[in-house]
């Protein structure tokens, strides 16, 4: 498997519920840090990827690789020491219907920014 140039040996990936495991007492974004860190050392990259925009459930998700396919750690709180608060009652492997919806939301986001941030800039430059 690639993923973003990066050639990935699926079998050292830790499984969802090893992942799951790790994060039982932190559950948060600083909880992540150690697996981001292993993941980073073994494959040079942390294989995870912040969604910091609601998928009208959830507050945002964080997607880590996992041996299964993709893991959604959803939060709806974050804290200023330990960040995002994962709801691991509610993690879910990701599917294809979920994927392509993360990106027609994340491409509808990005580009109502973008246009916005491109009139402001107009406004401003006229002024």
């Amino acid at each position: 498997m690639k993923i973003n140039g990066t050639e990935i040996d699926v079998s050292k990936l830790l499984s969802k519920d090893e992942l799951l495991a790790e994060l039982k007492y932190y559950a948060s974004d600083r909880g992540l840090s150690y697996i981001r860190e292993k993941y980073n050392e073994t494959f040079g990259n942390e294989l995870t990827w912040c969604y910091p925009i609601s998928d009208g459930v959830n507050a945002g998700t964080t997607i880590a690789a996992v041996k299964e396919g993709f893991l959604s750690l959803p939060y709806n709180e974050m804290e200023a020491t330990e960040y995002e608060l994962f709801d691991l009652e509610r993690a879910n492997l990701l599917d294809e219907n979920e994927l392509e919806q993360f990106i027609d939301n994340w491409k509808n986001y990005s580009d109502s920014l973008l246009n916005s941030l491109g009139d402001m800039l107009n406004m401003v430059r006229s002024q």
